[in-house]
């Protein structure tokens, strides 16, 4: 399968967006918009992340040895397209964004329905990404808000429940 028709059966699977925000050993903070993420074990609490290896965030999560998933609530489409835009300088992505800085920790970004602070395990090479695996350390969610949805190539909320288990 080549590129092209992976990306296009992919489109018909909707993702939740986060940002991953990360910080080099000097301070300087990194974020990226990222799809690929999820939940790998409960005990020891343990989540996954997929980075494009000439990201810019790929670096700073390497170095850093850490990252921080904010996870994006639907109406926060427009940072998740500013954090999409690759090879900006720190100030170009954290200028205009509100967050918060924390001492020894990556950026919050302010609005965000919740994060996990993780710190990295395992980290994979495979094709044009790292595989980031990160024990979660901390986190919280700070909203009941819906969140950011990827779906068919456009940003989605969450509609009605369709079904209701068990």
């Amino acid at each position: 399968m080549d590129a092209e028709a992976l990306r296009a059966v992919m489109r018909g699977f909707p993702q939740g967006v986060v940002v991953v925000t990360a910080a080099l050993p000097d301070g300087e903070p990194r974020g990226i918009t990222v799809s690929s993420f999820m939940s790998v074990s409960l005990d020891p609490p343990l989540v996954a992340i997929c980075i494009m290896k000439q990201a810019q965030a790929h670096g700073a999560i390497e170095s850093g040895g850490s990252f921080t998933i904010n996870i994006l609530g639907e109406d926060q489409g427009a940072i998740s397209d500013h954090f999409a835009i690759p090879k900006v300088s720190s100030e170009e992505q954290f200028s205009t964004i509100e967050h918060q800085s924390r001492s020894g920790k990556a950026p919050l970004i302010t609005g965000s329905i919740g994060y996990l602070d993780c710190k990295v395990v395992e980290k994979m090479a495979q094709g044009t990404h790292s595989l980031f695996v990160g024990e979660v350390e901390g986190g919280k969610l700070l909203s009941e808000n819906r969140p950011l949805v990827f779906y068919s190539r456009r940003y989605w909320g969450v509609g009605e429940e369709t079904h209701r288990r068990g």
